[in-house]
């Protein structure tokens, strides 16, 4: 089962002419010029339903490219991307991204020297970001994207420090810690292991 918060899409292409036929070969050229690395795309069966005789003469229905369309000599490939001097070996990483309070995994190509340096400097933008996003340094902890909480690091009546994760938050796939902003006493937690929360949800107190 995909729940309704799950969305592959990362990129959309549009393109349009006075006529459905002029509409189709711009969108084939388009499909042609579009170069994606990195990720697998749907690209080539894209190509395959524009260029079919049926969705020309608009004889594809819902089911169509389930019952007629032959993808079987299609396939994608995710292109490895590579920018800068090649002759240093490069290794696959796995990075969270923040953009507008959501977090995102995007996968990045490094040169082996930077990504065995890579661990610290991640867990510490990931724990400063998550912080940051809590409640910037008056106590009232909210969680900065939707989410389900995993699991909770404290309990009332507890003594954390700024920075001390109090609950960790499972969003995009991805684990975050939620971090306090303060250090204090835990006097209130509104949720518990389980719960789904939405972005800039009240989920903990703590008072200096």
């Amino acid at each position: 089962e995909i729940s309704q918060y799950y969305d592959n899409l990362i990129g959309k292409l549009v393109c349009w002419g006075h006529d459905r036929p002029t509409a189709i070969g711009r969108t084939i050229r388009a499909l042609e010029e579009l170069e994606v690395a990195g990720v697998a795309t749907t690209i080539p069966a894209d190509l395959a339903i524009l260029r079919h005789d049926d969705f020309a003469d608009v004889r594809h229905s819902t089911k169509w490219v389930e019952e007629t369309l032959d993808l079987s000599g299609v396939h994608a490939h995710a292109d490895e991307f590579r920018v800068g001097d090649e002759s240093e070996p490069r290794v696959r990483r796995d990075v969270p991204v923040e953009v507008d309070g959501r977090r995102f995994a995007v996968s990045v190509w490094v040169p082996e020297t930077a990504a065995a340096s890579a661990p610290t400097g991640t867990a510490s933008r990931r724990r400063a970001s998550s912080s940051g996003s809590a409640g910037a340094g008056n106590g009232q902890i909210a969680v900065p994207m939707q989410g389900t909480v995993v699991s909770i690091s404290v309990a009332v009546g507890d003594s954390v420090e700024a920075g001390d994760t109090l609950l960790v938050l499972e969003a995009m796939k991805m684990e975050n810690n939620i971090a306090a902003d303060i250090a204090g006493t835990v006097t209130e937690i509104k949720v518990s292991e389980g719960d789904s929360v939405g972005g800039g949800d009240l989920v903990m107190v703590i008072e200096a």
